[in-house]
Protein backbone atom coordinates (compact mmCIF):
# COMPACT_ATOMS: atom_id res chain seq x y z
CA UNK A 1 0.00 0.00 0.00
CA UNK A 2 1.56 3.29 -1.13
CA UNK A 3 0.81 6.27 1.14
CA UNK A 4 0.33 9.45 -0.85
CA UNK A 5 -0.82 11.73 1.97
CA UNK A 6 2.42 13.66 2.49
CA UNK A 7 3.01 14.13 -1.24
CA UNK A 8 -0.55 15.37 -1.79
CA UNK A 9 -0.26 17.69 1.23
CA UNK A 10 2.99 19.11 -0.13
CA UNK A 11 1.42 19.73 -3.54
CA UNK A 12 -1.58 21.41 -1.87
CA UNK A 13 0.69 23.88 -0.05
CA UNK A 14 2.80 24.37 -3.18
CA UNK A 15 -0.31 25.22 -5.19
CA UNK A 16 -1.42 27.71 -2.52
CA UNK A 17 1.93 29.51 -2.41
CA UNK A 18 3.23 29.22 -5.97
CA UNK A 19 0.04 28.62 -7.94
CA UNK A 20 -2.05 31.31 -6.24
CA UNK A 21 -0.39 33.63 -3.73
CA UNK A 22 2.86 34.51 -5.54
CA UNK A 23 1.72 33.45 -9.01
CA UNK A 24 1.80 36.98 -10.48
CA UNK A 25 5.40 37.52 -9.32
CA UNK A 26 6.81 34.42 -10.97
CA UNK A 27 8.31 34.33 -14.45
CA UNK A 28 7.01 30.78 -14.81
CA UNK A 29 3.27 31.10 -15.48
CA UNK A 30 2.42 27.40 -15.76
CA UNK A 31 2.86 26.40 -12.12
CA UNK A 32 -0.81 25.47 -11.74
CA UNK A 33 -0.64 23.29 -14.87
CA UNK A 34 2.54 21.59 -13.63
CA UNK A 35 1.11 20.90 -10.17
CA UNK A 36 -2.09 19.57 -11.74
CA UNK A 37 0.04 17.20 -13.84
CA UNK A 38 1.73 16.02 -10.64
CA UNK A 39 -1.71 15.40 -9.11
CA UNK A 40 -2.62 13.39 -12.20
CA UNK A 41 0.61 11.41 -11.79
CA UNK A 42 -0.39 10.69 -8.18
CA UNK A 43 -3.73 9.39 -9.43
CA UNK A 44 -1.91 7.05 -11.82
CA UNK A 45 0.37 5.91 -8.98
CA UNK A 46 -2.66 5.26 -6.79
CA UNK A 47 -4.39 3.30 -9.55
CA UNK A 48 -1.35 1.16 -10.36
CA UNK A 49 0.25 0.89 -6.93
CA UNK A 50 -2.86 0.59 -4.77
CA UNK A 51 -5.15 -0.91 -7.43
CA UNK A 52 -7.67 1.78 -6.60
CA UNK A 53 -9.03 2.12 -10.14
CA UNK A 54 -12.68 1.63 -9.13
CA UNK A 55 -12.62 4.93 -7.25
CA UNK A 56 -11.68 6.82 -10.40
CA UNK A 57 -14.71 6.01 -12.55
CA UNK A 58 -15.79 9.66 -12.53
CA UNK A 59 -12.35 10.83 -13.69
CA UNK A 60 -12.33 8.23 -16.48
CA UNK A 61 -15.72 9.55 -17.63
CA UNK A 62 -14.42 13.15 -17.63
CA UNK A 63 -11.33 12.15 -19.59
CA UNK A 64 -13.53 10.30 -22.08
CA UNK A 65 -15.83 13.30 -22.54
CA UNK A 66 -12.94 15.74 -22.96
CA UNK A 67 -11.16 13.39 -25.38
CA UNK A 68 -14.32 13.33 -27.50
CA UNK A 69 -14.39 17.15 -27.56
CA UNK A 70 -10.69 17.27 -28.40
CA UNK A 71 -11.20 14.97 -31.42
CA UNK A 72 -14.39 16.83 -32.38
CA UNK A 73 -12.46 20.13 -32.26
CA UNK A 74 -9.52 18.77 -34.27
CA UNK A 75 -11.39 16.96 -37.04
CA UNK A 76 -14.91 18.40 -37.31
CA UNK A 77 -15.05 22.10 -36.48
CA UNK A 78 -11.37 23.08 -36.25
CA UNK A 79 -11.65 26.82 -35.56
CA UNK A 80 -8.12 26.99 -34.18
CA UNK A 81 -4.71 25.35 -34.39
CA UNK A 82 -4.00 21.89 -33.00
CA UNK A 83 -1.66 23.48 -30.44
CA UNK A 84 -4.42 25.80 -29.17
CA UNK A 85 -6.95 22.95 -29.01
CA UNK A 86 -4.59 20.72 -27.01
CA UNK A 87 -3.80 23.64 -24.70
CA UNK A 88 -7.49 24.26 -24.06
CA UNK A 89 -8.08 20.53 -23.54
CA UNK A 90 -5.73 20.51 -20.56
CA UNK A 91 -6.91 23.87 -19.19
CA UNK A 92 -10.55 22.71 -19.21
CA UNK A 93 -9.80 19.39 -17.53
CA UNK A 94 -7.57 20.80 -14.75
CA UNK A 95 -10.27 21.49 -12.11
CA UNK A 96 -11.81 18.06 -12.62
CA UNK A 97 -8.44 16.32 -12.19
CA UNK A 98 -8.05 18.26 -8.94
CA UNK A 99 -11.54 17.30 -7.76
CA UNK A 100 -11.19 13.59 -8.47
CA UNK A 101 -7.64 13.45 -7.09
CA UNK A 102 -9.02 14.66 -3.74
CA UNK A 103 -12.25 12.66 -3.96
CA UNK A 104 -10.89 9.33 -5.21
CA UNK A 105 -7.41 9.14 -3.69
CA UNK A 106 -8.81 9.16 -0.14
CA UNK A 107 -5.96 11.25 1.24
CA UNK A 108 -6.69 12.89 4.56
CA UNK A 109 -4.91 15.75 6.30
CA UNK A 110 -4.14 14.94 9.94
CA UNK A 111 -4.60 17.36 12.86
CA UNK A 112 -1.02 18.66 12.81
CA UNK A 113 -1.21 19.28 9.06
CA UNK A 114 -4.51 21.14 9.45
CA UNK A 115 -3.05 23.23 12.29
CA UNK A 116 -0.11 24.22 10.09
CA UNK A 117 -2.49 25.15 7.25
CA UNK A 118 -4.54 27.32 9.61
CA UNK A 119 -1.44 29.16 10.79
CA UNK A 120 -0.23 29.52 7.22
CA UNK A 121 -3.58 31.02 6.16
CA UNK A 122 -3.42 33.55 9.01
CA UNK A 123 0.16 34.49 8.09
CA UNK A 124 -0.67 34.87 4.40
CA UNK A 125 -3.73 36.97 5.21
CA UNK A 126 -1.75 39.30 7.51
CA UNK A 127 1.03 39.63 4.93
CA UNK A 128 -1.49 40.42 2.19
CA UNK A 129 -3.18 43.06 4.35
CA UNK A 130 0.21 44.63 5.10
CA UNK A 131 1.13 44.70 1.41
CA UNK A 132 -2.23 46.26 0.51
CA UNK A 133 -1.98 48.94 3.21
CA UNK A 134 1.58 49.76 2.16
CA UNK A 135 0.30 50.54 -1.34
CA UNK A 136 1.98 47.64 -3.16
CA UNK A 137 -1.09 45.42 -3.45
CA UNK A 138 -1.49 45.62 -7.22
CA UNK A 139 2.26 45.33 -7.80
CA UNK A 140 2.34 42.09 -5.78
CA UNK A 141 -1.02 40.54 -6.71
CA UNK A 142 -1.40 42.14 -10.18
CA UNK A 143 -5.06 43.21 -9.81
CA UNK A 144 -7.28 44.28 -6.91
CA UNK A 145 -9.75 41.50 -7.76
CA UNK A 146 -7.23 38.98 -6.45
CA UNK A 147 -7.52 40.49 -2.96
CA UNK A 148 -11.04 39.10 -2.78
CA UNK A 149 -10.21 35.80 -4.50
CA UNK A 150 -7.25 35.02 -2.24
CA UNK A 151 -9.11 36.13 0.90
CA UNK A 152 -11.98 33.81 -0.01
CA UNK A 153 -9.62 30.90 -0.65
CA UNK A 154 -7.81 31.38 2.68
CA UNK A 155 -11.20 31.61 4.42
CA UNK A 156 -12.35 28.33 2.85
CA UNK A 157 -9.12 26.48 3.66
CA UNK A 158 -9.25 27.69 7.27
CA UNK A 159 -12.92 26.69 7.49
CA UNK A 160 -12.18 23.18 6.20
CA UNK A 161 -9.31 22.77 8.68
CA UNK A 162 -11.48 23.95 11.60
CA UNK A 163 -14.95 22.49 11.04
CA UNK A 164 -14.59 19.57 13.48
CA UNK A 165 -13.54 21.62 16.51
CA UNK A 166 -14.47 25.18 15.65
CA UNK A 167 -14.12 27.75 18.43
CA UNK A 168 -15.38 31.30 18.73
CA UNK A 169 -11.80 32.42 18.08
CA UNK A 170 -11.77 30.48 14.82
CA UNK A 171 -14.99 32.19 13.70
CA UNK A 172 -13.58 35.64 14.42
CA UNK A 173 -10.32 34.85 12.59
CA UNK A 174 -12.21 33.50 9.59
CA UNK A 175 -14.41 36.56 9.22
CA UNK A 176 -11.47 38.94 9.63
CA UNK A 177 -9.58 36.93 7.03
CA UNK A 178 -12.51 37.14 4.63
CA UNK A 179 -12.99 40.86 5.32
CA UNK A 180 -9.56 41.62 3.81
CA UNK A 181 -11.27 40.97 0.49
CA UNK A 182 -13.20 44.25 0.82
CA UNK A 183 -10.06 45.98 -0.43
CA UNK A 184 -10.81 44.42 -3.82
CA UNK A 185 -13.74 46.87 -4.20
CA UNK A 186 -15.41 44.30 -6.45
CA UNK A 187 -19.15 43.74 -6.37
CA UNK A 188 -18.74 40.00 -6.92
CA UNK A 189 -16.79 39.78 -3.67
CA UNK A 190 -19.43 41.84 -1.85
CA UNK A 191 -22.06 39.43 -3.14
CA UNK A 192 -20.07 36.40 -1.97
CA UNK A 193 -19.47 38.00 1.43
CA UNK A 194 -23.22 38.42 1.99
CA UNK A 195 -23.83 34.81 0.94
CA UNK A 196 -20.96 33.59 3.14
CA UNK A 197 -22.23 35.40 6.24
CA UNK A 198 -25.73 33.97 5.74
CA UNK A 199 -24.58 30.39 5.12
CA UNK A 200 -21.92 30.47 7.83
CA UNK A 201 -24.05 31.90 10.65
CA UNK A 202 -27.70 31.18 9.84
CA UNK A 203 -28.29 28.63 7.12
CA UNK A 204 -29.11 25.03 8.07
CA UNK A 205 -30.02 22.05 5.86
CA UNK A 206 -33.76 21.79 5.33
CA UNK A 207 -34.44 25.33 6.53
CA UNK A 208 -36.65 26.01 3.50
CA UNK A 209 -38.86 23.02 4.30
CA UNK A 210 -39.82 24.43 7.69
CA UNK A 211 -39.35 28.08 6.95
CA UNK A 212 -41.30 30.65 8.90
CA UNK A 213 -42.05 34.27 8.14
CA UNK A 214 -38.93 35.42 9.98
CA UNK A 215 -36.71 33.10 7.93
CA UNK A 216 -38.40 34.15 4.68
CA UNK A 217 -37.73 37.77 5.53
CA UNK A 218 -34.09 36.93 6.20
CA UNK A 219 -33.78 35.11 2.87
CA UNK A 220 -35.42 38.01 1.01
CA UNK A 221 -33.11 40.50 2.72
CA UNK A 222 -30.03 38.41 1.84
CA UNK A 223 -31.19 38.06 -1.77
CA UNK A 224 -31.85 41.79 -2.04
CA UNK A 225 -28.44 42.53 -0.50
CA UNK A 226 -26.68 40.30 -3.05
CA UNK A 227 -28.73 41.84 -5.86
CA UNK A 228 -27.90 45.34 -4.65
CA UNK A 229 -24.12 44.87 -4.41
CA UNK A 230 -23.96 42.96 -7.70
CA UNK A 231 -26.52 44.97 -9.68
CA UNK A 232 -23.92 46.87 -11.66
CA UNK A 233 -22.49 43.64 -13.06
CA UNK A 234 -25.90 42.05 -13.63
CA UNK A 235 -27.11 45.09 -15.55
CA UNK A 236 -23.86 45.40 -17.49
CA UNK A 237 -23.55 41.77 -18.60
CA UNK A 238 -27.13 40.59 -18.88
CA UNK A 239 -29.48 43.55 -19.37
CA UNK A 240 -28.16 46.77 -20.85
CA UNK A 241 -25.33 45.40 -22.99
CA UNK A 242 -27.60 43.42 -25.28
CA UNK A 243 -29.30 46.62 -26.42
CA UNK A 244 -26.30 48.90 -26.63
CA UNK A 245 -23.71 46.80 -28.44
CA UNK A 246 -23.09 46.22 -32.12
CA UNK A 247 -19.96 45.49 -34.09
CA UNK A 248 -19.18 49.20 -34.57
CA UNK A 249 -19.79 50.28 -30.98
CA UNK A 250 -17.81 47.60 -29.11
CA UNK A 251 -14.65 48.93 -27.49
CA UNK A 252 -12.38 48.17 -24.53
CA UNK A 253 -15.05 48.54 -21.86
CA UNK A 254 -17.32 46.07 -23.62
CA UNK A 255 -14.96 43.11 -24.12
CA UNK A 256 -16.57 40.82 -21.54
CA UNK A 257 -20.07 42.01 -22.36
CA UNK A 258 -19.39 41.43 -26.06
CA UNK A 259 -18.54 37.79 -25.34
CA UNK A 260 -21.85 37.42 -23.47
CA UNK A 261 -23.83 39.11 -26.24
CA UNK A 262 -22.47 36.88 -29.00
CA UNK A 263 -22.47 33.63 -26.98
CA UNK A 264 -26.14 32.75 -27.68
CA UNK A 265 -25.55 33.18 -31.43
CA UNK A 266 -22.49 30.94 -31.32
CA UNK A 267 -24.50 28.35 -29.37
CA UNK A 268 -27.41 28.42 -31.81
CA UNK A 269 -25.04 27.93 -34.75
CA UNK A 270 -23.25 25.02 -33.02
CA UNK A 271 -26.10 23.77 -30.86
CA UNK A 272 -25.38 20.08 -30.19
CA UNK A 273 -21.64 19.82 -29.44
CA UNK A 274 -20.63 23.48 -29.59
CA UNK A 275 -17.94 25.34 -31.49
CA UNK A 276 -15.13 23.19 -30.07
CA UNK A 277 -12.11 23.72 -27.85
CA UNK A 278 -10.04 26.91 -28.18
CA UNK A 279 -12.81 28.57 -30.18
CA UNK A 280 -14.49 31.04 -27.83
CA UNK A 281 -13.80 33.07 -24.65
CA UNK A 282 -10.78 31.06 -23.49
CA UNK A 283 -7.10 31.87 -23.12
CA UNK A 284 -6.21 29.33 -25.81
CA UNK A 285 -8.72 30.86 -28.25
CA UNK A 286 -6.80 34.15 -28.33
CA UNK A 287 -3.29 33.90 -26.91
CA UNK A 288 -2.22 30.42 -28.06
CA UNK A 289 -3.94 30.59 -31.45
CA UNK A 290 -6.56 33.04 -32.71
CA UNK A 291 -10.02 31.55 -33.20
CA UNK A 292 -11.67 32.07 -36.58
CA UNK A 293 -14.99 32.58 -34.78
CA UNK A 294 -14.05 36.08 -33.62
CA UNK A 295 -14.06 37.44 -37.15
CA UNK A 296 -17.29 35.61 -38.02
CA UNK A 297 -19.14 37.21 -35.09
CA UNK A 298 -17.61 40.69 -35.30
CA UNK A 299 -15.44 40.32 -32.20
CA UNK A 300 -12.08 40.76 -33.89
CA UNK A 301 -12.45 44.56 -33.71
CA UNK A 302 -13.13 44.70 -29.96
CA UNK A 303 -10.24 46.09 -27.96
CA UNK A 304 -8.96 43.29 -25.72
CA UNK A 305 -10.11 40.65 -28.21
CA UNK A 306 -7.88 41.70 -31.11
CA UNK A 307 -5.64 39.19 -32.83
CA UNK A 308 -2.23 39.47 -31.19
CA UNK A 309 -3.66 41.54 -28.32
CA UNK A 310 -6.20 39.53 -26.29
CA UNK A 311 -5.86 40.53 -22.60
CA UNK A 312 -9.65 40.22 -22.01
CA UNK A 313 -10.33 37.04 -24.01
CA UNK A 314 -10.55 34.82 -20.90
CA UNK A 315 -11.91 37.38 -18.44
CA UNK A 316 -15.15 35.46 -18.04
CA UNK A 317 -16.10 31.79 -17.78
CA UNK A 318 -19.77 31.15 -18.55
CA UNK A 319 -19.67 32.26 -22.23
CA UNK A 320 -17.00 29.66 -22.97
CA UNK A 321 -19.51 26.89 -22.30
CA UNK A 322 -20.82 27.44 -25.83
CA UNK A 323 -17.67 25.58 -26.92
CA UNK A 324 -19.34 22.40 -25.64
CA UNK A 325 -22.86 22.96 -26.99
CA UNK A 326 -26.07 22.02 -25.23
CA UNK A 327 -24.71 18.53 -24.50
CA UNK A 328 -21.66 19.93 -22.73
CA UNK A 329 -23.69 22.52 -20.82
CA UNK A 330 -26.06 19.82 -19.56
CA UNK A 331 -23.10 17.66 -18.49
CA UNK A 332 -21.49 20.62 -16.70
CA UNK A 333 -24.71 21.41 -14.81
CA UNK A 334 -25.22 17.70 -14.06
CA UNK A 335 -21.76 17.51 -12.45
CA UNK A 336 -22.62 20.22 -9.94
CA UNK A 337 -26.11 18.77 -9.35
CA UNK A 338 -24.38 15.46 -8.59
CA UNK A 339 -21.98 17.25 -6.24
CA UNK A 340 -24.87 18.98 -4.46
CA UNK A 341 -26.70 15.69 -3.97
CA UNK A 342 -23.51 14.16 -2.57
CA UNK A 343 -22.83 16.97 -0.08
CA UNK A 344 -26.42 17.15 1.16
CA UNK A 345 -26.28 15.50 4.59
CA UNK A 346 -28.59 12.58 5.27
CA UNK A 347 -28.25 12.94 9.04
CA UNK A 348 -28.02 15.77 11.57
CA UNK A 349 -24.35 15.00 12.25
CA UNK A 350 -22.75 18.41 13.05
CA UNK A 351 -19.61 17.62 11.03
CA UNK A 352 -21.72 16.75 7.97
CA UNK A 353 -23.64 20.02 8.33
CA UNK A 354 -20.42 22.06 8.50
CA UNK A 355 -19.02 20.22 5.45
CA UNK A 356 -22.30 20.88 3.65
CA UNK A 357 -21.90 24.60 4.33
CA UNK A 358 -18.32 24.53 3.04
CA UNK A 359 -19.55 22.80 -0.12
CA UNK A 360 -22.29 25.40 -0.63
CA UNK A 361 -19.77 28.21 -0.19
CA UNK A 362 -17.40 26.67 -2.74
CA UNK A 363 -20.19 26.25 -5.29
CA UNK A 364 -21.34 29.84 -4.62
CA UNK A 365 -17.79 31.12 -5.05
CA UNK A 366 -17.40 29.30 -8.39
CA UNK A 367 -20.78 30.53 -9.63
CA UNK A 368 -20.20 34.17 -8.66
CA UNK A 369 -16.60 34.35 -9.91
CA UNK A 370 -17.52 32.72 -13.21
CA UNK A 371 -19.77 35.64 -14.17
CA UNK A 372 -16.80 37.97 -14.67
CA UNK A 373 -13.69 35.85 -14.35
CA UNK A 374 -12.11 32.51 -15.22
CA UNK A 375 -10.91 31.64 -11.71
CA UNK A 376 -12.49 28.19 -12.05
CA UNK A 377 -9.72 27.25 -14.51
CA UNK A 378 -6.88 28.92 -12.58
CA UNK A 379 -4.97 28.15 -9.38
CA UNK A 380 -7.73 29.30 -6.99
CA UNK A 381 -10.29 27.21 -8.89
CA UNK A 382 -8.06 24.15 -8.66
CA UNK A 383 -7.66 24.72 -4.90
CA UNK A 384 -11.39 25.02 -4.22
CA UNK A 385 -12.08 21.96 -6.36
CA UNK A 386 -9.63 20.00 -4.20
CA UNK A 387 -11.50 21.19 -1.13
CA UNK A 388 -14.80 20.27 -2.77
CA UNK A 389 -13.44 16.77 -3.45
CA UNK A 390 -12.52 16.45 0.23
CA UNK A 391 -15.98 17.64 1.27
CA UNK A 392 -17.85 15.21 -0.99
CA UNK A 393 -15.75 12.26 0.15
CA UNK A 394 -15.92 13.05 3.87
CA UNK A 395 -19.68 13.62 3.85
CA UNK A 396 -20.10 10.26 2.07
CA UNK A 397 -18.03 8.60 4.80
CA UNK A 398 -20.06 10.27 7.55
CA UNK A 399 -23.38 9.34 5.91
CA UNK A 400 -22.26 5.73 5.47
CA UNK A 401 -21.08 5.50 9.08
CA UNK A 402 -24.24 7.10 10.48
CA UNK A 403 -26.62 4.96 8.42
CA UNK A 404 -24.85 1.69 9.26
CA UNK A 405 -24.44 2.34 12.99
Amino acid sequence: MISLNKIFYGLFILMLIVGVYTYQLMWFKSSDELITLLLAALCVLDILGNRNHRQYKGLFVIIGIMTFYMLYSLFFVHYNTAKAIMSDFFIQIKPFIAFYAAYSMRVRFNDSQKLFLKRLCIALSVIMLSIILSGFGEAFFYHVAYFGIISTLLFLIYYYCSYQNMTRRDKIIMMLMLAVGFFSTRSKFYGFFVVAVYIFFWYKPGILARVKLKQWLTIVIVFCAVLYVAWGKIDYYFLSSGFMLDADEMDASFARAALYVQAPFVLMDHFIFGSGLASYATYSSGDVGYSQLYQQYGLDNVFGLLEGDCPFVSDTFFPELVQFGIVGIILFVYFFVWVYRKIKPKTLNPDAIQLYKIGLLIISFIAIESVAGSVFLQGPGIMVMILLGFVVREIAEINKKELTS
